[in-house]
C-alpha cells in the first residue's frame, strides 16, 4: 500500500514546543530517568566484566581438562554461569526497554494534559500499566527485522572479505560496514514510532501479531525520515556527542598521561551528562509523534493489516464443511472425434 508523502515539521517550530514541554519539569523528570540509567549501566558493566573474567578461566579449564587435571563437569558450570549473565543482562534490557517506553508515555499524556507532572510517580505508574507482554514482542519484532535486512550484507562481508588482501580488504570491510550502518539505521528510523502507534490501536492487538504496529510505523514515516533524521541528529545526537566529546578527551588524557583519576573523571562524567540529557531524548520522541499525527487519519496506517476478530475467534470457521474437489469428467476420443468433425463440417459450409 502507497502512502501520499506527509507533511514534516520545521526545526523552528519543533524546538520551542520541546523547550515547553521539557523545562517545567525537568527536574523531576532528570532525577528518575538518570538515576534508572546510571544503575543499569553499571549493572550492566559489572555483569560483562564478571562474563569476561568466566570466559577467560574457561580456556584455562579447558587446558586443564585436557591434562587431565580438572573435571569436564567444571567447564559445564561455566558455561552455565555464562548463560545466566547473558540471561540477566537481556532482562535487564528488557526493564529499560519498557522503562523508556513508560517515560515517553508519561510525556506523550503531559501534553494532552498538561497539569500531569513527568515524575518518578507518573513514569511508575505507566510502568505498572505497560502491557509487557505486547511490547516485547515488538521490541523482538523490530531487532528481528532489523537484523534480516543486515544479514544479506554481513554475508557478502563473510564470504568476499577471504578472498582479498591488502587495501582491498580495507576499503571493502569498511565500505560493506558503513552500507550496513546505513541499512540498520534506515530502519531504525522507519520502525520508530511503532510503540506510539501500538498505543493508539492497543485495544485493537489483542489476539493480533505486534508486526502491525511496525507496518504502521512504516506507512507513518514515508516522506518523514530525513525530517526526523535531521530533528534527531540537531537535538538529540549532537549535544551527546559534543559532551562525550570534551569529558571522553579527558578520560583519554588521563590515559594518556597515567592520571588515571582524570580518566574515572571523565568516564563518570560522561555517563552522568548522557543520563541526565535522556529526559529531553524521551521528549523529542514523544513531541515528534504528536506533532506528526495531527490530522492523521489512524485508521488508513492500519488497512489491511488486523484480522476480523471472527477469524481469530474461529467463529468464522465453526460452519465449514469440507467437501472434496471433484475429479472433472474427460471428454471420450469419440466424442472427441465427432465434435471435430461438426467443426469441420461447419468451416466447408
Amino acid at each position: 500500500m502507497k502512502m501520499e508523502k506527509q507533511r514534516t515539521l520545521p526545526m523552528k517550530e519543533f524546538f520551542p514546543s520541546l523547550k515547553e514541554l521539557v523545562k517545567p519539569n525537568y527536574l523531576k523528570a532528570m532525577w528518575p530517568v538518570a538515576g534508572v540509567s546510571i544503575i543499569f549501566i553499571a549493572l550492566v558493566a559489572i555483569l560483562a566484566l564478571l562474563n569476561s573474567n568466566i570466559a577467560a578461566s574457561l580456556s584455562m579449564t579447558m587446558m586443564m581438562v585436557m591434562y587431565g587435571m580438572a573435571s569436564p563437569v567444571a567447564i559445564l558450570f561455566s558455561l552455565l554461569e555464562i548463560i545466566g549473565i547473558v540471561a540477566i543482562i537481556a532482562a535487564l534490557a528488557f526493564f529499560y526497554t519498557f522503562f523508556g517506553v513508560a517515560t515517553q508515555y508519561t510525556y506523550q499524556d503531559k501534553m494532552a494534559h498538561p497539569e500531569q507532572p513527568v515524575s518518578a510517580g507518573s513514569i511508575w505508574m505507566h510502568y505498572k500499566h505497560l502491557r509487557k507482554n505486547q511490547v516485547w514482542r515488538i521490541v523482538l519484532y523490530i531487532g528481528l527485522f532489523t537484523f534480516l535486512w543486515s544479514l544479506p550484507l554481513n554475508i557478502v562481508n563473510a564470504l568476499l572479505l577471504p578472498r582479498l588482501s591488502g587495501v582491498a580488504a580495507v576499503y571493502t570491510g569498511w565500505a560493506i560496514r558503513i552500507l550496513n550502518d546505513i541499512v540498520v539505521l534506515w530502519k531504525s528510523i522507519e520502525y520508530s514510532q511503532s510503540y506510539f502507534l501500538y498505543r493508539e490501536k492497543q485495544p485493537q492487538f489483542l489476539g493480533q501479531s505486534m508486526r502491525y504496529a511496525l507496518t504502521a510505523s512504516r506507512r507513518f514515516m514515508t516522506g518523514r525520515k530525513w525530517n526526523y533524521f535531521a530533528i534527531q541528529f540537531v537535538l538529540e545526537f549532537l549535544p551527546m556527542f559534543i559532551w562525550t566529546l570534551i569529558f571522553g578527551g579527558l578520560a583519554f588524557y588521563g590515559v594518556y598521561t597515567a592520571t588515571y583519576v582524570l580518566t574515572y573523571i571523565g568516564i563518570v562524567l560522561v555517563i552522568v551528562g548522557i543520563s541526565c540529557y535522556l529526559p529531553v531524548v524521551y521528549a523529542i520522541l514523544a513531541l515528534y509523534y504528536n506533532k506528526a499525527r495531527a490530522g492523521m487519519e489512524m485508521d488508513v496506517l492500519f488497512k489491511d493489516t488486523f484480522k476480523p476478530v471472527a477469524e481469530l475467534t474461529g467463529e468464522a470457521y465453526v460452519h465449514e464443511v469440507y467437501v472434496e474437489k471433484q475429479p472433472k469428467e474427460q471428454p471420450s476420443p469419440t466424442v472427441k472425434r465427432e465434435d471435430e468433425k461438426k467443426h469441420e463440417a461447419k468451416k466447408d459450409e
